[in-house]
């Protein structure tokens, strides 16, 4: 009996070496990145002219009157937050030149925006010239204004008729999308520097398909599948169609990508458990473009599959980042982790569920890992927080600022941020009580007042 105790002993003092050592490694490889009190409040050295300084909306969150699959969702009772709609939003339709005025006034050299695909082709192969016509105007005016434009294809909302047909999970879907991205660039091409396909994907699939509590409210692994291979031939088609449109057109994803850290740096459960999330949610539809091979696993479902024209289709990562998480391993959960946010900022999206913080060294450490894995420039296509009181927004852009200067100073290559947003804007589900507007919104006016912390970001425009 001794002899075996002694054996046993000895197995579990392996085991425990071999546990703390492999955490060890992983510390080792991952190591804590502080940005201090002192740095954030020293004088900022500006960024070098030409760098991208700008805001970002979409069109369904602040245009108004539109027609597409969230406005026939936003119908349905209980859906949105206080029964609030997107009908009349912030009237950006009608007011395009006034936002753009605000722009200048805070130093924005770039402007993220959406073009409307339900208010384009409200019908099947039908295009509206007007439509056409108005975005045309704002790409001109923006040129104009020496600002840069970048256009989004798709954030999120769906013609009626392509959502009718199956949405993004639709055979066709690729084709139809295709065939948008070549009107844009045929249309806009010649004036808009930077072309994203799509606003995460990885968004669209779990929320619509996974939990499906978006449109089209499906839970099935099976479906999601579908419609997240169906998102990665889409981009294919679109970056195919751009390319022939526009040859000088520059192509990216905006990918929402959070930072995932371990509970507990001595747990290995919790390494393995944050880690497999990662990969999971941050990386999985970009490393499919970058090696032309789709692989994702559900409960229930896997796609592995080999799909055409994603190799070198995208010319630089496009990051959306807001939140950061501490995860460990959670047996006995649906989803068999637990999730918690951190210490730092931390967005006010209302709700039950803690949403996570939001510190500078998040971002810095994503930009790193995604210039490790994709050798491509780096767009901060979101970065932003809910912020009623506006006493948050400030210290994030100050952040968020010195973690794109230590990137740079790393050596990669940082070529813009856009600010979310412009505007207080309809933030989907949670309707208008989020507040992500360097410009505050009076919902019965719809007057615009700066909000705070936006003469935070005109004091750190690159000089122009």
């Amino acid at each position: 009996m001794r002899r075996l105790l002694r054996i046993l002993g000895w197995i579990l003092g392996v085991v425990v070496v071999a546990w703390l050592g492999v955490c060890a490694y992983l510390a080792a490889t991952h190591p804590r990145v502080a940005f201090t009190a002192e740095e954030l409040a020293r004088p900022a050295r500006p960024l070098p002219r030409g760098f991208l300084w700008g805001t970002a909306t979409s069109s369904h969150q602040i245009e108004g009157g539109n027609t597409n699959d969230w406005t026939r969702f936003e119908a349905q009772p209980g859906t949105i937050e206080r029964g609030e709609t997107s009908a009349v939003a912030a009237d950006h339709w009608n007011r395009m030149a006034e936002d753009l005025a605000l722009m200048k006034a805070i130093h924005a050299n770039a402007y993220r925006f959406s073009i409307e695909w339900s208010r384009l082709e409200p019908r099947e192969g039908e295009w509206n010239e007007e439509a056409w016509a108005r975005y045309g105007d704002l790409v001109r005016q923006l040129r104009e204004a020496r600002m840069t434009p970048a256009v989004t294809l798709l954030h999120f909302a769906l013609p009626l008729w392509m959502a009718d047909r199956g949405g993004v999970a639709a055979p066709d879907f690729p084709e139809r999308f295709g065939r948008f991205a070549a009107e844009a660039g045929r249309r806009l091409g010649p004036g808009v520097d930077l072309w994203i396909t799509l606003n995460e994907p990885n968004v669209q699939m779990y929320v619509g398909y996974v939990l499906g509590t978006w449109p089209p409210q499906k839970k099935s692994p099976p479906e999601a599948l579908r419609a997240f291979a169906g998102l990665l031939r889409g981009h294919a088609a679109a970056a195919a169609a751009l390319r022939a449109a526009d040859p000088g057109a520059k192509i990216g994803v905006a990918n929402n990508v959070m930072l995932l850290q371990p509970k507990s740096r001595l747990m290995l459960s919790d390494w393995l458990a944050s880690m497999f999330v990662d990969q999971l949610w941050n990386w999985a539809f970009e490393d499919a473009i970058r090696d032309g091979r789709a692989r994702l696993r559900l409960p229930g479902a896997t796609l592995d599959e080999r799909i055409e024209g994603l190799t070198g289709s995208t010319d630089f990562f496009g990051l959306n980042y807001y939140f950061r998480y501490l995860v460990r391993l959670a047996p006995g959960t649906p989803e068999m982790v637990a999730m918690t946010p951190g210490p730092g900022l931390r967005s006010e999206l209302g709700g039950n569920d803690p949403v996570g913080d939001s510190p500078p060294e998040a971002l810095f450490l994503l930009m790193r890992e995604a210039w490790k894995r994709y050798r491509l420039p780096i767009a901060i296509t979101e970065g932003g927080i809910a912020d009623d009181r506006g006493t948050m927004r400030g210290l994030l852009i100050r952040g968020q600022f010195e973690a794109i200067q230590r990137a740079r100073a790393e050596g990669i290559p940082v070529t813009g941020y856009f600010h979310w947003s412009l505007l207080d804007n309809f933030e989907w589900e949670k309707g208008y009580r989020p507040r992500f507007g360097l410009y505050r919104l009076d919902r019965q006016t719809l007057a615009r007042t700066p909000a705070g912390g936006t003469e935070v970001f005109a004091a750190l425009a690159p000089p122009q």
